[in-house]
């Protein structure tokens, strides 16, 4: 009788292993909500970013033009 007693304890704490597994994936949803709230926010950013690149660009070509400016007032 003592075996199927620890066969049965055995069993019920292999189920309660299971249970908490079963818990752990039913959390994983929410992951799934986070990620794609992430890569949402991260095609926003490298959009603002290619944007920044973009404007940064016009600025450093105005740069250069202003600064050929001063060096041709400069020799002139």
């Amino acid at each position: 009788m003592k075996q199927v007693q620890t066969a049965l304890q055995q069993l019920d704490d292999a189920v309660s292993c299971l249970e908490a597994a079963a818990g752990q994936v039913q959390a994983t949803p929410p992951l799934v909500e986070e990620i794609a709230v992430l890569e949402q926010k991260l095609a926003e950013l490298s959009k603002d970013n290619s944007e920044l690149l973009e404007s940064a660009g016009r600025v450093a070509g105005r740069l250069d033009v202003a600064i050929g400016r001063l060096a041709a007032a400069l020799k002139g």
